[in-house]
């Protein structure tokens, strides 16, 4: 999968002072693992966007959709079968 299908390509790509982390791009990608593991959606969706469009670095891109893609399947996989998980096929 990649990171375009993470989001809509109409949005402008972010400037530095829109992202969520201050200093981001001094930050290397061990740094970066913990301060984007409590970021929501958008913040991770303005990161990617901007990893794609400035630095492009794979080993951050990919954290970052990791991240999105677990956010989006816990969001999947909750309040929708009562708590209870999937039903059984």
């Amino acid at each position: 999968m990649t990171s375009v299908e993470f989001f809509e390509n109409e949005l402008p790509d972010p400037s530095t002072r829109e992202l969520p982390i201050p200093d981001y791009n001094h930050l290397p990608r061990i740094g970066m693992e913990s301060r984007t593991r409590d970021l929501g959606r958008e913040d991770l969706e303005t990161l990617l966007r901007y990893e794609c469009a400035h630095r492009a670095r794979t080993p951050v891109l990919q954290l970052l959709a990791a991240r999105l893609r677990g956010l989006r399947e816990r969001h999947q996989g909750t309040g929708r079968h009562g708590g209870y998980g999937r039903p059984a096929h």
